[in-house]
């Protein structure tokens, strides 16, 4: 007998629906919120879609028009997360990067951590919804698409500050910066406090060493080669 996978689809596939209507879009939303609310308490694996249904109080048919998969759900709430990070901290960084000015460098490495760390600390479910996306592969891919394109958002504001730095070694920078500082955050949530802000503190000030190093490092070789 075949075992279902984290990313296991119903034998017939669906067609998720968009909510349009306002009175979708209060199911669509309750949908969401019942899902999280489950898998925070018991976990992702012991929540069923019937058990979803039940608590949104729909019928099963109509959770499914809006969620093919339980994965679907996961997606969306994980979609929500990293659009989030990714608006705000571009909002943010067009008015904390300025040329030559190493401080606002700082508080550009203090929003990011903030911000992943006030979004995943929303709600309790973000931890299985972050065991979800690293366990099934199409969510992997997604996350990853999102990691790149934040790195390269970032690096457009570090080349905004330093022009005359080499564009793929920024990359390299900013995908650094986005990877470590989404890693850590992760397992700086996992601790009781004080540890958990001596962790996060100790992050920054980490992040922001490697962001200035790596800046003069990338300044004295383009000046080796000149």
């Amino acid at each position: 007998m075949a075992t279902k996978t984290l990313s296991s689809t119903p034998a017939k596939a669906r067609t998720r629906r968009e909510p349009k209507q306002e009175r979708s879009q209060v199911r669509f939303e309750a949908i969401l919120k019942v899902a999280l609310e489950l898998i925070a308490a018991r976990g992702y694996e012991a929540v069923s879609m019937r058990e979803i249904a039940r608590e949104a109080a729909l019928p099963i048919a109509s959770l499914y028009l809006y969620f093919p998969t339980k994965l679907a759900i996961v997606q969306e709430v994980w979609q929500r997360y990293t659009t989030s990070v990714r608006d705000r901290l571009q909002a943010d960084l067009q008015h904390i990067v300025s040329p030559g000015n190493d401080a606002d460098a700082g508080l550009m490495i203090e929003r990011l951590i903030d911000l992943m760390v006030e979004i995943q600390i929303s709600h309790p479910g973000f931890v299985e919804v972050w065991g979800c996306v690293t366990a099934a592969p199409e969510l992997r891919a997604l996350n990853s698409a999102d990691t790149l394109a934040t790195a390269a958002m970032i690096a457009t504001a570090i080349r905004s500050a330093h022009p005359h730095t080499d564009a793929e070694q920024v990359e390299g920078l900013a995908l650094v910066l986005c990877e470590a500082g989404s890693s850590i955050t992760k397992l700086a949530l996992t601790l009781d406090e004080p540890e958990r802000q001596r962790r996060l503190q100790q992050l920054k000030r980490t992040l922001h060493f490697i962001y200035s190093n790596s800046l003069a490092a990338f300044a004295a070789a383009g000046d080796g080669r000149a």
